[in-house]
Order: structure tokens, then sequence, then C-alpha cells
């Protein structure tokens, strides 16, 4: 057609011009038109329900604002494929929030402000992850699931983004998640038992059942850890000076693994180690005087040794001086590990162990009592204004050392290295825990909010290390105040 037309205005000169500009006009006009309108009630038709999500967004999780989520923590939104979902997230605390969905490449603004709110919009089409992007937010508990259902099944997805840390390279996606054993790995931090007091030295007898488990080291991955009663770390023995101490390890006939147990407590041979090495469907006993003071760690001790540690098989004994420790209001149970896997966190499926990680130190995973989220949400440490808090603080390993610190905290007392013989160093900020040590610390909390247990190695905080202790109680402005609000800069 445009031939013709240009042949036309070399016979007919200007007249043929303004007819060639005219036709072309109307041929144009027609195909925007027509295309335009296509393209609109393609949209139209694509688009099906409109979904208003609202959250309170806080440091431990985003929280449901009226309808089905009311009230719920980290709520599934359950939408269909085509439908437009608006989530809206309302800051409830004076730090940074916000949203993002990695699968649709939407990020709200920050909120920074008590009360002010942000959103994001987006077309449905496929299940994702939300999740809040400022470092640490994620794993202490801000991020929950999209789910988008179809009309006809679609197969699982058998890997997820990785979200703030980046993708898993080129490695290949996990497979499914395995059948979970054990519901929840990870050791209860408030669960622990009661102080000794002043009482004579006795026989004081223990049974540890080593287990080989498949568990969720985060929500939708899991691996096989290695445990001593199904929990990382194992259970905190409490005894005093001066006890003689009766250990029995069973194995159970399922293990794959010989077992063993290594106290640092205990003087003598491997610690235990060399009377305890219990094969599949045994159980060995011995016993040991705790003749030294102090928080120890112990550990399975059977060759490969690290392999043991790398997959969560060590805990604490307590050995109380005599006359016992001073009173306090509130006692947590927190270890540090380290965890070598052949994906990053956030990676969905069943984690498998990796070897060379292990041997070069670079573990994916850092965690508190062996499971991402292990101290928040309801497994927070929780206390009240003016109780003094100790934390009984361990490094499991098998590698990494620890830079122990709460922000916005200051501990008042700090037994380095676990001496709790020795005058305690006081107004500490941060201190130094060596793989298979242990340290106590002691501080009266003295205002209300969410303070972070964490590594000062801060990058840690994109591998799953971070806990949560919740103050609530009166405000004191006699400890801190703000003279404005905040702002960003």
């Amino acid at each position: 057609m445009t031939k013709n037309l240009s042949a036309n205005i070399l016979r007919s000169g200007a007249w043929g011009l303004i007819v060639l500009l005219a036709s072309l006009l109307i041929v144009g006009g027609c195909q925007v038109d027509g295309a335009d309108g296509t393209r609109e009630q393609a949209q139209a038709q694509a688009v099906g329900e409109v979904h208003n999500f609202t959250f309170n967004a806080r440091m431990t999780g985003y929280y449901g604002v009226g309808g089905d989520i009311d009230g719920q923590k980290n709520p599934v939104l359950k939408v269909k494929k085509g439908d437009k979902v608006t989530i809206t997230i309302i800051n409830e605390e004076m730090m940074a929030h916000d949203i993002a969905l990695d699968k649709y490449d939407v990020k709200s603004d920050s909120v920074m402000k008590k009360g002010d709110r942000t959103s994001v919009t987006f077309v449905a089409n496929e299940s994702d992850t939300y999740y809040c992007t400022v470092p640490g937010h994620r794993l202490a508990g801000m991020v929950g699931q999209l789910e988008v259902v179809t009309d006809s099944p679609a197969a699982p997805a058998l890997a997820s983004h990785t979200g703030a840390v980046g993708a898993a390279g080129s490695v290949a996606p996990l497979g499914p998640a395995k059948k979970v054993d054990v519901k929840d790995i990870s050791a209860n931090a408030s669960d622990i038992p009661g102080p000794i007091g002043k009482r004579a030295p006795k026989l004081v007898e223990f049974t540890l059942r080593t287990t080989e488990v498949v568990a969720e080291m985060e929500d939708g991955t899991t691996f096989e850890y290695w445990t001593f009663d199904d929990i990382v770390p194992g259970p905190l023995l409490r005894v005093r000076e001066g006890d003689m101490v009766k250990i029995t390890i069973v194995n159970p006939k399922e293990s794959k693994m010989t077992h063993s147990i290594d106290l640092h407590s205990a003087t003598g041979p491997g610690g235990g180690a060399v009377y305890t090495q219990v094969p599949p469907g045994e159980e060995r006993t011995f016993t040991f005087r705790a003749s030294h003071a102090g928080l120890f760690i112990y550990h399975c001790a059977t060759p490969h040794i690290p392999t043991h540690l790398a997959r969560g098989m060590y805990g604490m004994i307590l050995v109380e001086p005599a006359g016992g420790l001073p009173k306090v209001d509130k006692e947590f149970y927190v270890m540090q590990g380290d965890f070598y896997t052949t994906h990053k966190p956030g990676t969905k499926g069943h984690q498998l162990q990796d070897d060379d990680r292990m041997f070069e130190e670079s573990p994916t995973y850092v965690l508190y009592n062996g499971r991402v989220g292990a101290l928040s949400g309801d497994r927070a440490l929780k206390a009240e204004v003016g109780d003094t808090v100790r934390i009984f603080y361990g490094v499991g390993g098998p590698n990494l050392i620890s830079s122990f610190h709460i922000i916005g905290e200051v501990f008042d007392r700090v037994y380095r290295e676990a001496d709790l013989i020795s005058p305690p160093a006081r107004s500490v900020q941060t201190t130094l825990v060596p793989a298979g040590g242990a340290v106590m610390v002691e501080f009266k909390v003295d205002y209300p909010g969410s303070y972070l247990l964490v590594d000062h190695a801060l990058s840690r905080l994109d591998k799953g290390l971070v806990g949560i202790l919740e103050v609530t109680g009166p405000v004191d402005n006699d400890v801190i105040f703000s003279e404005s609000e905040a702002v960003p800069h």
C-alpha cells in the first residue's frame, strides 16, 4: 500500500501528498486504537478480584489488621491468579520497616516513624514470600507467604528466592523438604532447671538420648540434625561444685552413627568420650566429679567430630560454685552454632551438609539454638522493666568465634569465659566467646522495647543469627527519651 501511495505522489504533486498523509494518519490511527483497545481489554480480563491487605509492622512480624487475617502474625495471603493485590503496612515502632516480594519485583518505601504507612500493588500470578528488607528484620520474624491458587494444579516449586542474601547462583535447586521427625528442633531458651542453692554435694544422674532427626531449619527448609534429646542445644545440665555426676548415653537402634559425649567440665580421658562411644542400639554410663565451678560445653566426640558439632550435637553443663549463684529474676539458655549447607538461607527444600564449606570454615547459616527464628516470636526472651536478666551463652561451633552483643543494652556483669569464681567484669558492651567456650552475663532491664541479640560480626544477621529480648513495662524518661520524632536522612 505504501508503494502505491508513493507512486501517486510523483504523479499528482501536492494534492497527492495531502492524500497520502491523510491515508497514513487514518491507517496508523486505526492500528493504534485497535492495539490500545485490545491491550486494555486483555488487562481487564486478566485482573480478577481486588484484595487490600493491611499489616501492623513490628520487629517481631507483620500482624494482620481486619478481615480474616485480623491479629494473625505473618498470615498466609490466599488469592487467585489474576487478582489485584495491595499490601499496606503501618509502622508501629520508631524504626525502619518495609515490605517486598522478589518475584514481583516490588518493594515499598521505608517507613521510619510510628503510624507511617506504605504499600505495594501487583497482579498475582505465582506464590511468593513477602518480607522486610531491613537487615536482620526478616530473620527476626518479618516474613510470610503469598499463596496464589490456579484452576489447575501446578508442579510444586523446588526452590525459591533467597531474599536479602542473594540467589543460590549456579547450584542446582533443592528437592522438596523432607518429612519432619521433630516439630521444633530449637531448645526453648527459658526451659532451664532451677538454681542449686546451698545444698551439700551429692550424686546427680542424667540420661541423654542421641538422635538423628530431620527438622525445619527455617520455614520450608529441612535439615538432618544430630542431637541430644531432639533439641539444639541439648539440655542444660545443672549441678553443684563437688557433685558426682553420672551420665548415661543412649543411642537408639534407628541411628546410623555411633555417638558419644565429651564434657569440658570432666577431668579425664576425652572428658568422658572414651567411655561413651555408643553404637546404635546400645548405651554407656560413666561418672565424674564436677570439681571446677563454671559454665562448660559438652558435645559429641565421635570422629568426624566437626561433623557432629555442625549438625547441632552440643549443649552446656552449669557447675554452680558452693553456695550457688546470686539471685536474678530471669535466666535464659542460648547457644550459637555454625551450619554448612549446599544452599544459602531462604532456599526451600531439604538442605544437605556441605563438607567443603565446613573445611573452609565458611558457613551458610549461623544460628541461635539451631533454627532461624529460634529466639523470636513466641520463643523471644521476655522480661519486665526492673528485672535482672542472666544469660548462659555458649558457642557450639564447630568453628566460629562470637562477639556477643545486645543492641541497646550494656552488660552490668560479665563472667568472662564462664569464670564463676573471679569477680566479673563490669559495664561491658560486647564480649568475646570462643568456639567451644561460654560466658555468663547479667544486666538489669530499665526500659521497654525489643532488644536484638547479635554477634557483632553483623553480616551473620543475613545467615540467621538474631534473637529478640522483649521488655514490657512503664517508660522512664530518666533512662532515654526523644526530643523530636525520628526522621529519615
